[in-house]
Order: structure tokens, then sequence, then C-alpha cells
């Protein structure tokens, strides 16, 4: 419940998606609270990235609502939507040879010809030391591996600096010492405000992160 009296980061109101007998989504109430870490657990195939793309606005609702700060998705921009949630999907590979802090500054260009762009350096360099990419700032994203590549998209959408942020699936590739860095990440995020949900498989270890 929002005590606060102001609105969520996110809210579905009855949101469902589907069509005559096909369901796709069955319609669904939720409420993220700022600084909360919510996790989406199913098998493959259940609704997963379903309910994450309605939730990031790129699918529209065929039933109720989904609030992003009490606005409805569906009237936002795609910039004005990146501005209001940042998103690391399961597909982000980059099939030409950008540089690390090419990949991460893509994060702020939802905030082009805004007074926050002044701060875009300091951003962006911040946002590869919070991932310890420092030293691979200036290598191609094409040579690097799975979980380093996981690590500059995870900067990328930290730059973003947006309240929500949607990770699906993002410790696929990561070892054992990333994920850890990963829930690290996520807890010091979750401790500045910004609300977090996250699909994953790893139900232990996503589950001592939820809150």
């Amino acid at each position: 419940m929002n005590i606060s009296g102001e609105s969520a980061p996110l809210e579905l109101r009855g949101a469902g998606l589907g069509r005559g007998s096909e369901v796709r989504l069955r319609p669904t109430d939720l409420l993220f609270e700022p600084g909360t870490v919510t996790s989406i657990i199913g098998p493959n195939g259940s609704g997963k990235s379903t309910l994450l793309g309605l939730m990031s606005g790129d699918t529209r609702p065929t039933s109720g609502l989904v609030l992003m700060n009490g606005i409805q998705s569906a009237t936002l921009s795609t910039t004005m939507l990146a501005r209001h949630r940042s998103l690391l999907a399961q597909d982000t590979a980059v099939s030409f040879p950008f540089l690390v802090h090419e990949v991460v500054a893509w994060g702020r260009l939802a905030w082009r010809r805004t007074p926050s762009a002044g701060d875009d350096a300091r951003i962006i360099d911040a946002a590869i030391e919070s991932q310890s990419l420092a030293a691979l700032r200036d290598r191609r994203v094409t040579e690097l591996s799975g979980g380093e590549r996981t690590r500059v998209h995870l900067a990328r959408v930290i730059a973003q600096e947006t309240p929500l942020l949607l990770l699906d699936e993002a410790d696929a590739d990561l070892d054992l010492v990333g994920r850890s860095h990963l829930d690290e990440t996520i807890a010091a995020l979750a401790l500045e405000g910004r609300t977090i949900v996250l699909v994953s498989h790893d139900i232990n270890r996503v589950g001592r992160l939820s809150q």
C-alpha cells in the first residue's frame, strides 16, 4: 500500500493481455513501491516476459491500465518511457564494435536537451565504475565475454537514472562472482530509492533480495 499519497513508480490495475479465447495474461493488479525489489519467478512459457513487456510499456494491455508515476504508460512517448523506466532485456546483443563507454552512454539518450544532460560524463563514468568496467571502457563490446557484456548493459541502465528498473534474467550469463556483484548492485539501487523488478529462475537467490 502506498501510504505517502504519491503515485507509485509502477502500478497495474486489472492489466491483461489477450484476444477472445486467447489469454496471454489474466487481469492483474500489482503495486510497486519505491525502494523495493520484486522478483518474478516461473517456468519458461509461464508469461514472465509478457508481464514484463506490459510493465515496461513496450506492450499495451488489452484490458486495464499500466501506470507509471500515475500516468498511463500507453500515453507516454518513447522518450518519456525511457525517463520513467530502464529495461535490461534478455536479448542485448550488439552486432557492431561499439566501445564499452559508448554503449553505457546510450543510457543518457533520453535526457538529451534537458538540464540533466550536463551531468552525462559524470553519470556515465560512475555507472562504468559501479560495474568495475573502468579497465574495459575503451574495449569493443564484441570482444567481451557474455558476463562482461551483461555488466556493460547493466551499467547502461544504471546510467539511464530512472526510478524504475526492469531486469529480465540479467543473471543468465554471470558466474557466481558476477551474480554476487549483481545482487549487491540491486540492493544498493533499492537503498537509493529505486524500484527494481527482476525476472529470474534462481528462486533461492532472488528470494533473499526481494522485499
